[in-house]
């Protein structure tokens, strides 16, 4: 374990793990829903695809920014900001009497979030001097059991409880969290002002970055097309109804954030070992693998199942490893470093479900995986392959 600061050692993996659990716990719950409470509350159709994809758009520029903020005025109060302001969205979601207040709560809902995540990973690179994939490890796994536990929940708790209920549930965990992180996590005084002049320090390490933020893009590009096409070839090509497709799709997540889960230690220890760059090579070629597979045997439950084992593979690899990378920048840009890696993974969503779309309504669904899921990760690992020894001074602090 490295060097932890201010005797967090017997706490500091606790907080971090909550942390991560809540900064996702609230997005993977309330986004299966959140259409379907717009419709609650009055919304046609058009404004309740406007309330789901706002999220998206807002948060984008704010994880960039939110992760600058966290170099200038010090992570713990970033985080404790998004926290605060999470717990306050919480109530305005229950509280809200249409879907314009709805519409508005969510655009909060992307600020105060993008928070979080930048600020947290910043904020291992501060206190752990060296190691850090361990730490890196348990924050995403965290993550991934947010994303498994809320995904599968959500549904049956507003069928068991209505809405309102579960935007309370929420709240209770982020207010658990937020008492939490002001005395688990440590603050710095001298915060303020290290990180002025970031933009310009961060093009010395622009190698590293974009490394990062290029195997992110080309993984999330993948994960566009499933959530955008996948469904509609599902649906017109193999004779599944709505629910059915829907279903597949979230099956298909669930299981491999879940194989993610002990990949992401072992990709901890091999960029420990070795370097970042050995898991990110790996998971670059499971992605493209995954997408060939998809692209094969769409309509085949077997040919699904392993497309989304060896996509468990990619997500466990490239989201420790391009983390990895910006976390071990210098503190000065250590935040926006964080929040342009995260911003790529927004970035590859937004792109790749509607260019999916656009290819197959143009085009026809054949080979859209191929081209938007298997070429990018290819072209990003054999650029990484080209430069050589070369990538190994983008690496060093």
């Amino acid at each position: 374990m490295g060097q932890l600061i201010g005797g967090y050692s017997k706490t500091i993996y606790a907080v971090l793990g909550a942390v991560g659990f809540v900064a996702l716990i609230d997005t993977s719950m309330i986004s299966p829903i959140i259409a379907a409470y717009a419709r609650y509350l009055g919304a046609d159709v058009f404004t309740a695809g406007l309330i789901s994809g706002i999220y998206s758009l807002v948060s984008i520029p704010m994880i960039i920014f939110s992760g600058y903020l966290s170099d200038v005025f010090g992570r713990r109060r970033v985080v404790a900001l998004g926290l605060a302001g999470d717990l306050l969205v919480m109530a305005l979601y229950a509280l809200a009497p249409n879907a314009s207040v709805l519409l508005a709560t969510r655009i909060f809902h992307a600020v105060f979030d993008s928070l979080i995540v930048p600020s947290a990973l910043a904020l291992i690179g501060d206190v752990f001097t060296r190691n850090l994939g361990q730490p890196l490890s348990l924050f995403w796994i965290f993550v991934a059991l947010a994303i498994i536990l809320g995904s599968a929940s959500a549904s049956g708790l507003v069928a068991t409880l209505g809405f309102q209920p579960v935007y309370v549930l929420i709240g209770v965990l982020i207010a658990g969290c937020l008492a939490t992180t002001f005395k688990g996590l440590p603050a710095w005084a001298s915060a303020g002002g290290r990180g002025r002049g970031g933009a310009r320090l961060i093009k010395k390490y622009a190698p590293r970055v974009a490394i990062s933020m290029a195997s992110t893009l080309s993984m999330y590009l993948l994960i566009g097309g499933i959530i955008g096409t996948l469904p509609t070839i599902l649906i017109d090509r193999f004779g599944l109804d709505e629910r059915g497709a829907a279903a597949q799709i979230g099956v298909f997540m669930a299981l491999s954030t879940a194989v993610s889960i002990p990949v992401m230690p072992l990709s901890a220890r091999l960029a420990e070992k070795r370097t970042p760059l050995a898991p990110l090579l790996i998971g670059l070629a499971a992605t493209a693998a995954s997408a060939l597979t998809i692209e094969l045997g769409a309509g085949s439950l077997s040919f699904r199942v392993v497309a989304s084992a060896i996509f468990g593979i990619s997500l466990g690899t490239i989201i420790l490893s391009s983390s990895y990378l910006v976390v071990s920048l210098p503190g000065e840009v250590r935040g926006l470093g964080s929040g342009l890696n995260q911003s790529a993974s927004l970035l590859g969503v937004a792109l790749g479900a509607p260019l999916t779309s656009l290819y197959v309504t143009t085009l026809g669904d054949a080979g859209v995986f191929i081209i938007f899921g298997a070429f990018p990760p290819l072209i990003v690992g054999a650029w990484l392959l080209s430069v050589g020894r070369s990538w190994i001074g983008a690496l060093k602090p």
